[in-house]
């Protein structure tokens, strides 16, 4: 049995976000060992998959503060991602966040009773 291994990436990510706003973070994932032909390029766009169990945590980067942990063992999970037609998505509230700081977002799936965060942290700043 092998993990299945993902590549995560938030597809509209900005620099920098101003407190306050509420900010919709669209995630696409696929799998990491998926290797398209020269024909699947022309002709489609790479497969999303939609992890059911997949959660989000914050982290100030000056401090390595958790300002919002992985919520695996919360009922209601407050960091779990929500999925659409157009893949995974989370909204975030930075009026919680400190303004002229750097975050990073983490990721991490649910693989049967195993959890696997994934290796890409996507950085951003809060302006006031």
């Amino acid at each position: 049995y092998s993990v299945p291994s993902y590549v995560a990436n938030i597809t509209n990510l900005k620099s920098s976000y101003y407190q306050g706003e509420k900010a919709t973070f669209r995630v696409y994932t696929r799998n990491k060992n998926w290797s398209p032909n020269i024909y699947t390029k022309a002709s489609q766009d790479a497969p999303v998959n939609n992890i059911v169990s997949m959660f989000y945590k914050v982290t100030k980067i000056s401090d390595n503060y958790e300002v919002i942990g992985y919520s695996t063992g919360s009922t209601p999970s407050y960091s779990s991602l929500s999925y659409d037609n157009k893949g995974s998505y989370f909204e975030l509230d930075t009026s919680l966040l400190e303004k002229n700081n750097a975050y990073q977002i983490s990721f991490l799936f649910k693989d049967g009773t195993n959890y696997i965060e994934l290796p890409e942290k996507f950085k951003f700043r809060v302006d006031p």
